[in-house]
């Protein structure tokens, strides 16, 4: 019987995440040294465990004085891919930013996505910004809000 969880990340998981974010963002990856400074932050990054396999992961940012949270990554392996985790991550990212009284969570999101773009959109994400040639790659972006 499998075992599936959403739990806080730590740097024991780091080489799984690492095969991911490269997997999912290509030139736009992070590399091992800025995820090892994200895990060991005091932002949430939450990761998906499936039969202790990290099947994805999340990263959230917080700023001081500041009531908006960021999803700053959410990212599945391709062989969990359509199977509910980023719509799983996406309300453990909504209950993050409630508990934490949060008015608004940002993300950007390349517009190209569609899937991700969908998604974002059933969750109650609105496009508020288009941003031109905003990644590596040259490709645009759009900034998504949820308003709470």
């Amino acid at each position: 019987m499998a075992t599936e969880k959403l739990v806080n990340a730590h740097l024991e998981h780091l080489p799984a995440i690492i095969q991911i974010e490269q997997m999912s963002f290509g030139t736009d990856a992070f590399n091992i040294r800025q995820m090892r400074y994200l895990i060991r932050s005091q932002n949430p990054f939450y990761i998906f465990l499936h039969n202790k396999i990290v099947a994805g992961y999340m990263i959230l940012l917080l700023r001081k004085n500041v009531s908006v949270i960021r999803i700053y990554a959410i990212a599945i392996h391709p062989d969990f891919r359509g199977k509910g985790l980023a719509s799983s991550f996406l309300d453990k990212a909504i209950q993050t930013a409630s508990e934490m009284a949060c008015s608004k969570i940002s993300l950007e999101v390349k517009t190209i996505n569609q899937a991700a773009i969908s998604l974002y959109q059933q969750k109650g994400f609105k496009v508020s910004e288009l941003l031109t040639q905003y990644y590596k790659d040259g490709a645009d972006g759009y900034k998504m809000v949820l308003t709470l």
